[in-house]
């Protein structure tokens, strides 16, 4: 089962804390009565060393020497007297004590007084004694200190400090007690500590557990919310840092994956369109060469004379600029959708270019039995174009126009203002194109007749080469059908007068 770390960590803290606690409350239940005995039993025997070094054959002041066992009695928290070898009383702390305080003093030490072992062991050895009696008349537990002292004699006398334990163990009574209401105090602030210590290192804990959960299913947009100045906020800041650049470097690598998907299918769709392209133009090829061989093989072996013989020439002279015009047209086509031709645009008349384009071609309208309407808002429509290549535009959309239009119908063509431009429209009247037929139309190579039925001066390249001159200019354009017939605009740029641009 999965542990949280904040219960861990609370956990931790609050049985240390509360083991720190345990530990000192039985440290002081067994130890310091044992301790504070050494402590006091030491520090006793330090200060009678003391007093005898400065007080030895001192015996001519004896204010100076009461003075010194009071201030030794107040400084020590002890009864301290000095004895003969037999036992009699020489010195309290002042002369000026009453009976019944020397009466208690006496009674405190007179067991160890009595015990000749210890005093003749003392006064041998010149050493301080320390023992540890309890009182017969009251019944208390007494520390006692013994040692030799020299007033007018080496060793002549002996000083006795007796202590009480007593006090001793009703103060560690007392701090026993008093441990256990400070335990159950403490364990309630070591609760709240320790909550507050699990939750200032496990919450944001938690909250970068859950960033790098989000961050390792790909998700680079989050971030640690974290400013604290310590290792969890650095590590938050490093790991903000990180999904900063793992996002930018996802977005990049998506950006660049799209870009080669891109790629191959560009590179797709031209394969496609090289090995598309290459079987029309074999088929476009194919039936003029086809022709122009068969013609100049009926010549050669003789199977046409005279007039006969002319028309196979003429035959194979028109089905050669057949494949003039189509390999002219592929070539144009080529450079415009290679980029390479530039639109060099200047300031001209479109009504007087459209006129030209119609004369040019009146043998073919009358031929076809056909009507022309051309109109206009202005005399001078003056437009912003390649002059060339508008012509190109324009004679293409107009011969087609002738070519499908059927016999005895009209073509209309209008220029209209519309805000800064110009709208030039081509009708032809008396056919309609199959709308799912429309946009292919633009396609190289592309008609309507599936069966690919030659027609005269027709290479299939002409609406291409239109709609890439046009997107050369950035003009908008669209073909449409239209009641009884079928109609293809453009809009070019417009000034107001030559001029402008002279």
């Amino acid at each position: 089962m999965k542990k949280s770390l904040s219960k861990r960590l609370f956990i931790i803290t609050l049985g240390l804390m509360s083991g720190l606690m345990l530990l000192i409350y039985f440290t002081q239940s067994f130890l310091f009565q044992k301790f504070y005995f050494y402590r006091k039993t030491s520090f006793l025997v330090k200060e009678i060393s003391k007093f005898q070094t400065l007080y030895s054959y001192q015996n001519n002041n004896d204010y100076t020497l009461y003075q010194a066992l009071g201030k030794f009695e107040n400084d020590n928290n002890s009864k301290i007297a000095i004895f003969s070898l037999n036992g009699e009383l020489m010195y309290l702390p002042s002369k000026f004590e009453n009976e019944e305080d020397i009466n208690i003093l006496t009674g405190f030490c007179t067991e160890l007084i009595n015990n000749k072992s210890l005093i003749l062991d003392v006064i041998n050895s010149s050493k301080i004694k320390v023992t540890n009696f309890y009182n017969q008349n009251n019944s208390t537990q007494k520390i006692g200190i013994i040692a030799p002292m020299s007033l007018k004699s080496h060793n002549d006398s002996i000083i006795i400090s007796v202590s009480s334990i007593q006090p001793i163990e009703e103060a560690s009574k007392v701090i026993d007690e008093f441990y256990i209401y400070l335990f159950l105090g403490l364990t309630i602030i070591a609760i709240i500590l320790s909550s507050i210590y699990s939750n200032l290192i496990s919450k944001p804990l938690i909250t970068l557990n859950s960033v790098a959960n989000k961050m390792s299913n790909m998700n680079f947009n989050v971030s640690c919310d974290i400013n604290s100045e310590d290792e969890i906020g650095n590590l938050a800041r490093t790991l903000n840092f990180l999904s900063k650049n793992l996002q930018s470097a996802l977005l990049d690598l998506q950006q660049k994956n799209q870009k080669l998907e891109e790629d191959i299918e560009k590179e797709r769709k031209l394969e496609n369109m090289r090995k598309d392209f290459i079987a029309d133009v074999s088929h476009e090829l194919k039936t003029p060469i086809g022709i122009i061989k068969g013609y100049a093989e009926g010549i050669k072996d003789g199977i046409v004379t005279g007039d006969d013989a002319l028309n196979y020439l003429e035959t194979i002279i028109g089905e050669s600029q057949k494949m003039g015009t189509l390999v002219t047209n592929m070539l144009e086509l080529s450079k415009l959708e290679s980029g390479t031709v530039k639109p060099a645009p200047e300031a001209f008349n479109i009504n007087r270019l459209i006129n030209k384009i119609l004369k040019k071609h009146s043998l073919n309208i009358e031929e076809n039995n056909l009507t022309i309407n051309f109109s206009f808002s202005n005399d001078y429509s003056y437009v912003y174009a390649d002059t060339f290549q508008m012509e190109q535009v324009l004679t293409n959309l107009i011969t087609n126009a002738i070519k499908y239009t059927p016999d005895g119908n009209s073509i209309n063509i209008s220029i209209n203002e519309e805000d800064d431009k110009f709208k030039i429209s081509i009708q032809n009247m008396g056919i309609n194109i199959p709308e799912e037929e429309i946009d292919k139309l633009f396609d190289k190579f592309y008609r309507i007749d599936k069966s690919r039925q030659r027609c005269e001066n027709s290479t299939g390249l002409g609406l291409s080469i239109v709609k890439n001159i046009l997107q050369l200019h950035n003009s908008e354009f669209s073909f449409r059908n239209i009641p009884n017939g079928v109609e293809f605009y453009f809009y070019l740029n417009k000034i107001i007068s030559q001029d402008e641009y002279d």
